[in-house]
């Protein structure tokens, strides 16, 4: 790797964090799951369920930044092409999060209080436990995601920061109800503001992405074979406007149907006759 893991990431640096996130996710979903068939809580099965979706969105961001090689120049423009429906992908992610936590609260509020003194002691214990974990994680997500421009991993973030505030609701319920459980309302009230804030941010960038910037996110061609957009410093070819975004397929089509000017006709004679210059 080059750079340091703070101070200068790249692509191998968010590989890593996404197997991280990824073991971490699914260890989460296993005991979340365990632990609510054990309890009948339907708290701690509602973190079961935020962390299920939060391991789909590690799973996109490691595609994202997979490379099987060294990571240099030509394969980090490769693996930029993979950003935009990464982005997308990861946005479709957290509507299923925001729907699913709504009914989880709604569900929650309908039941009322639940659960004893003892099963309140565990949950604050997976709470303070998870709050260290996926606070750190969400941090380093942010981090990563602004020094690496990339969408994608600022939404996985989002997820990973979710989950943070539902650990922390967890641990204030249990804590209540332990005591009283006459504010037993307030864990699904924050699970339902979380679950309306995570709809919020998905379908903006749902909007934006099909309605404003016009990617055919409904077509299967486009999940298949998009090359993507990268974004790049100043003119991406002569004539083109600063801070546009290079298509690399419309660049190819229109390359096949450009006049070759004299020099550079005068280079396939050369190379031709065995004498070739390379630029």
């Amino acid at each position: 790797m080059t750079g340091h893991w703070w101070t200068d990431p790249d692509s191998n640096h968010a590989f890593i964090l996404s197997w991280f996130s990824v073991v971490i996710t699914i260890s989460a979903v296993i005991g979340g799951f365990v632990t609510a068939n054990l309890t009948g809580s339907s708290l701690i099965f509602a973190y079961g369920v935020e962390n299920l979706v939060d391991f789909l969105s590690s799973v996109v961001v490691l595609w994202r930044f997979y490379c099987p090689s060294h990571v240099g120049p030509v394969q980090e423009a490769i693996l930029a092409k993979r950003e935009q429906r990464a982005s997308v992908a990861i946005s479709l992610i957290l509507v299923i999060l925001g729907f699913g936590i709504m009914i989880a609260a709604v569900g929650h509020l309908e039941k009322g209080t639940e659960g004893d003194e003892e099963d309140s002691d565990k949950l604050i214990i997976i709470g303070l436990v998870s709050i260290f974990v996926f606070g750190f994680m969400a941090f380093i997500k942010f981090h990563y995601a602004s020094m690496l421009s990339s969408p994608s991993l600022h939404k996985d973030a989002i997820c990973s920061l979710i989950g943070t505030v539902l650990a922390i609701s967890l641990v204030v319920n249990s804590a209540i109800i332990k005591s009283t459980s006459k504010a037993w309302w307030l864990d699904p009230l924050v699970a339902l503001l979380c679950g309306l804030g995570c709809l919020y941010v998905a379908l903006k960038s749902i909007y934006f992405d099909y309605v404003i910037k016009g990617i055919p996110i409904l077509s299967p061609r486009w999940w298949i074979s998009s090359q993507g957009e990268i974004p790049v410093e100043g003119p991406p070819y002569p004539g083109a406007d600063d801070g546009n975004n290079f298509d690399y397929d419309t660049e190819e089509k229109e390359q096949s149907t450009v006049e070759l000017p004299n020099n550079t006709q005068t280079q396939k004679e050369e190379k031709k006759s065995g004498y070739c210059c390379h630029i």
